[in-house]
């Protein structure tokens, strides 16, 4: 029989997921020696909004300066368009509370929006890339926290077999971006080469199609 799990009982386990919060860090109260500072990156700070409600998608930025924080979104989604970064961060915020009675607070959207400015896209396509990775990633931790919630084996089954392949889409995305990157090139590395009595070898860079135009002329 195929596992499933009953609206009722999703419903439950989806809201009291939602009272897991973000986990900040809090001073010690120990005494005790105090370490260095980190040293200072050359990385920039990813933009931040402020969502006052969970409940609701209405951001404002987080300052005065709403045309610095809208060119701030438009470099971390890799456009000159305002309405392409206004309606990405819509699909992202969408992606993390697909549902109405889901809550997203401040946190985790920005969280996912540092997550999409390390990837650096550097255009619309690759911005749309990111953001599809970002929501794979994050629903995917959200199926494995509901498969762990219950330890009963339709929980284990249904959630974690969707985490199990958004995991797998995260990864394959990832690796369609690096790909675009890369234009398509492969590297191949040899470490060890052996060329037995009677072979012939050849150490250097080989044109394919100069070797082809060399055997044509042979013959």
């Amino acid at each position: 029989m195929k596992s499933r799990i009953r609206g009722r009982e999703a419903a439950r386990a989806a809201s009291a997921m939602a009272e897991r919060l973000p986990v900040p860090l809090q001073a010690t109260d120990l005494a005790g020696p105090f370490q260095p500072m980190p040293e200072v990156t050359q990385r920039k700070k990813p933009p931040r909004v402020r969502k006052p409600s969970e409940r609701h998608d209405v951001i404002y930025a987080p300052t005065a300066d709403l045309d610095v924080h809208q060119a701030m979104l438009r470099t971390t989604f890799g456009t000159l368009s305002e309405e392409f970064a206004a309606t990405m961060m819509g699909k992202l915020i969408s992606g993390l509370r697909p549902n109405p009675y889901d809550l997203l607070g401040e946190t985790t959207l920005n969280a996912a929006l540092a997550t999409v400015a390390s990837l650096r896209p550097e255009s619309e396509i690759e911005a749309l890339m990111c953001v599809q990775t970002v929501i794979a990633g994050f629903s995917a931790l959200r199926m494995l926290e509901l498969s762990q919630r219950h330890l009963g084996e339709e929980n284990i089954a249904v959630y974690g077999g969707y985490a199990n392949k958004l995991i797998k889409l995260q990864n394959d995305l990832l690796q369609t971006l690096d790909r675009r990157r890369r234009g398509n090139s492969q590297s191949i590395v040899v470490k060890h080469v052996h060329i037995h009595p009677g072979a012939q070898g050849v150490i250097g860079i080989v044109n394919h199609e100069e070797g082809q135009k060399r055997g044509g002329d042979q013959n």
